[in-house]
């Protein structure tokens, strides 16, 4: 016959109701947290998942300010485009070129120039412009200056970087920096200013924005696995050097030399000065028209940028969303759930509680023994 003791019936009590309180303040706990564990040991398989979901939303988190970052960039750089195409360059070329050419306004010539000259200086103020402290079009230069006007006698240059742009008699010379220095290329030639130019606009400052951000076996970033945030501001003007005819190809320069042949007009005698005549002048008239005509296409191009940065942002952001969502699956309860299993579990604990005070009563015999 089997006998049990009353240390026994004690042990057996103390163990389970041990067993109870433990289920009691997990519940609690986990109530209290909203978490479904604590711990990596409490549940490997969920806490590596989780661990996953936290990476992949930092990653998504980081990716979306560069992509707020980079479209507010190109947003603030089509607003530039678009002033100078819609104001500068129609207020301050267009229109007084076309009064200066009619012939009943030749009297007025030298203003017409003067008025073009300034629509060229606040077309390079713009280009200057910048964001979030960062220069709008210097490629992957963003802290300095990209453009000025250099004056030379009665010339005045555009200069991207220190160089002429629009300077024959200086494009194919040895390229000096800020302190004399010639840049080498890989054959040990000095880089002519030309080349030097061609190498800033072939610059990129890669963008990690989502799109599966890679390098290759040379630690290059693949372009296509990244947005290239340069804007080229030589290629955003139309380029550098000089057409067929000898005349700049960037609009700032045309607008330059327009100014030129207007403000060389001797309104007293009626005769044209040594930038150009009148044949000149309608001929550098059409080109300017070119050039917006391909300033409209740059503009063209950062809306279509902006438009494709405001598509990814969405993507990005329905991305978070399901992350965060799958994270809160992982690693959050169901709050009925966890409040129907405290009650359950304080239950528990309160019949244990009972059992203890009615079916086992201790006596001086069961500390005596």
């Amino acid at each position: 016959m089997l006998r049990v003791t009353t240390n026994t019936t004690l042990y057996t009590y103390q163990k389970n109701l041990l067993k109870n309180t433990n289920q009691l303040y997990s519940a609690m706990n986990t109530v209290m947290t909203g978490r479904n564990f604590d711990s990596y040991s409490a549940d490997p398989a969920a806490a590596t998942r989780a661990f996953k979901i936290h990476s992949s939303l930092n990653a998504a988190n980081a990716q979306s300010s560069n992509n707020t970052t980079v479209l507010n960039k190109f947003s603030t750089a089509w607003d530039v485009a678009d002033d100078m195409i819609n104001d500068l360059v129609t207020d301050l070329a267009q229109a007084p070129a076309l009064k200066g050419l009619n012939a009943t306004n030749l009297s007025t010539l030298n203003t017409s120039g003067d008025v073009i000259y300034s629509g060229a200086e606040a077309i390079v103020q713009s280009l200057n412009g910048k964001y979030d402290n960062s220069y709008l079009f210097n490629g992957a230069d963003t802290q300095n200056p990209p453009f000025a006007l250099e004056q030379d006698g009665d010339r005045t240059y555009v200069t991207y970087r220190g160089v002429r742009i629009d300077d024959p008699a200086t494009l194919d010379q040895p390229y000096e920096d800020e302190d004399g220095n010639q840049v080498l290329k890989d054959d040990g030639s000095p880089m002519s200013n030309r080349e030097m130019l061609a190498k800033w606009s072939g610059e990129h400052q890669y963008i990690d924005i989502g799109i599966g951000f890679d390098v290759d076996e040379n630690g290059k970033v693949v372009p296509s696995t990244a947005f290239d945030s340069a804007i080229s501001g030589t290629d955003f003007i139309g380029g550098v050097g000089t057409d067929a005819d000898g005349d700049p190809t960037n609009i700032v320069s045309i607008m330059l030399r327009l100014s030129e042949v207007f403000r060389g007009y001797n309104e007293d005698t009626g005769t044209w000065g040594a930038a150009g005549d009148q044949e000149d002048a309608e001929r550098l008239m059409g080109k300017l028209s070119k050039a917006q005509e391909a300033l409209s296409g740059q503009h063209t191009q950062l809306e279509t940028q902006a438009k494709f940065l405001q598509t990814n942002q969405t993507q990005l952001e329905s991305t978070f969303y399901s992350l965060n969502t799958e994270l809160n699956s992982v690693e959050k309860v169901d709050q009925v759930e966890a409040i129907l299993a405290l009650v359950s579990a304080q239950t528990s604990y309160n019949a244990a509680l009972q059992v203890g005070a009615n079916v086992v009563p201790q006596s001086l015999m069961d500390y005596l023994a």
